[in-house]
């Protein structure tokens, strides 16, 4: 049975569900005409595939001699190259000097094409391995549809990597889906998957939850880690990592780089979760989040909840993450899946909370928009019109609260959260064993 048929066929049992299902598929199908609108009407930034120079700048310099990361004369590293070395080769066939001799724009529709299109088959992977077949036209919609989708949109506005690393969480996904005690391959696709999105933006790192429930994945993804950093040091040297420790000391949050932008002093880009609590609460909660993801992980990890602990690290990246944007929302998309399929398996489902997840990830970067233009051109004057004191930061505080992103990070968490917590069972020595 296709998929939008066997959607259909729950429009009795589950109503609520199929109406949502239906009204975020089409909003993300007329999405790029809307994002077309804003964009004519300057509120939309243009395809500019800013980051795209960063990465050629990365590999010309190498090729060149010189080094990797440069720094700025403010000693920071902002709007250069921050990956590890080794994935400098990834960006090779994007230069103007490769052998496809592309210019910039042509480099940037590229990469943007190649991301989209990884997205898109690994996602068609992760629901054949939940056991649904995709007609032609739904393989189309999903392709329009993945097109459509906020983060998606601002990542190739900028030709950033988010949605390959997306793309390939998706796989990671897969390999779990596929993955049983007589096969070795899905596990090693799963644990190889992880690692290098793990280690080209370490960031991603809580995506790797899954590992700790499977030594297979667990040891390919630590193969993997190894043969990147051998060939790492083998191609680019030692210096080259002292000066990505370096960048890693500046940065992206954990070290001194320049401040945060709050929320509502918007950019599309901006997604900021724990701005309203303030920095030190902010890193306490990141702290808690990823002892309780390990402990949780661990403790199931005889249970057959490896497919929501996946989710469960997936979605934790842009809560836990030191810095992320709102183009890194696309890891969502991977989470969304797996907990959709699992919840529709289950007499208790929830279905409809990762389904209302993807739509406020999708409507993230414009919808906290509206809300700091109704805020600051509406609530604000009309409040300081009646109330005797000065309304400000309070609505800012609302602004930062409000972020879309935000509460489709703690929708999906939270559920994969309580799928993963409730399998688990207590350590041994609780009991005094």
């Amino acid at each position: 049975m296709s998929a939008l048929r066997k959607l259909w066929s729950l429009r009795r049992r589950r109503p609520w569900f199929v109406a949502g299902s239906l009204g975020v598929l089409a909003f993300l199908l007329a999405y790029p005409f809307v994002h077309w609108w804003l964009q004519s009407a300057g509120i939309a930034g243009r395809f500019g595939y800013f980051d795209l120079g960063a990465y050629r700048s990365a590999v010309n310099n190498w090729l060149a001699g010189d080094p990797l990361y440069v720094e700025n004369d403010d000693g920071g590293y902002h709007g250069s190259y921050l990956y590890p070395p080794v994935f400098v080769l990834l960006f090779v066939p994007v230069t103007e000097t490769s052998l496809l001799g592309l210019s910039f724009r042509q480099a940037g529709v590229l990469l943007n094409v190649v991301s989209v299109g990884l997205l898109w088959a690994g996602l068609q992977a992760a629901v054949a391995g939940f056991g649904l077949s995709l007609a032609w036209y739904e393989r189309g919609l999903l392709l329009w549809a993945v097109a459509g989708f906020g983060p998606v949109v601002v990542s190739m506005q900028l030709a950033q990597v988010s949605v390959f690393l997306a793309a390939l969480l998706t796989f990671g996904l897969a390999g779990v889906l596929y993955d049983d005690p007589d096969g070795r391959l899905a596990a090693c696709t799963a644990g190889a998957a992880t690692a290098v999105a793990g280690t080209m933006k370490l960031v991603y790192a809580p995506v790797g939850a899954h590992l700790l429930q499977d030594r297979r994945r667990f040891a390919a993804a630590i193969a993997t880690g190894l043969a990147l950093a051998g060939l790492s040091v083998a191609i680019f040297g030692v210096d080259s990592h002292l000066r990505y420790l370096d960048v890693l000391t500046w940065g992206k949050g954990w070290g001194e780089s320049r401040a945060p932008y709050p929320p509502y002093l918007w950019l599309p880009p901006y997604y900021r979760p724990f701005h309203a609590v303030g920095a030190t609460a902010g890193l306490v909660a990141r702290a808690g989040l990823t002892a309780a993801i390990t402990a949780v992980a661990l403790l199931s990890a005889d249970a057959d909840v490896e497919v929501e602990t996946f989710a469960l690290g997936a979605a934790a990246i842009p809560l836990i993450a030191p810095r992320v944007y709102t183009q890194d929302l696309a890891v969502l998309l991977p989470a969304a899946v797996a907990l959709l399929a699992t919840e529709l398996r289950r007499a208790d489902g929830r279905p409809l909370v990762p389904v209302v997840g993807v739509w406020l990830a999708a409507v993230h970067a414009y919808g906290l928009l509206a809300l700091v233009v109704l805020l600051n051109d509406h609530v604000v004057p009309a409040l300081n019109g009646l109330l005797p004191w000065t309304v400000g930061p309070e609505a800012r505080t609302v602004a930062a609260l409000g972020q879309p992103g935000l509460w489709a990070a703690l929708l999906l968490v939270g559920l994969a959260m309580y799928r993963v917590a409730a399998a688990a069972s207590k350590p041994g020595w609780v009991d005094g064993r």
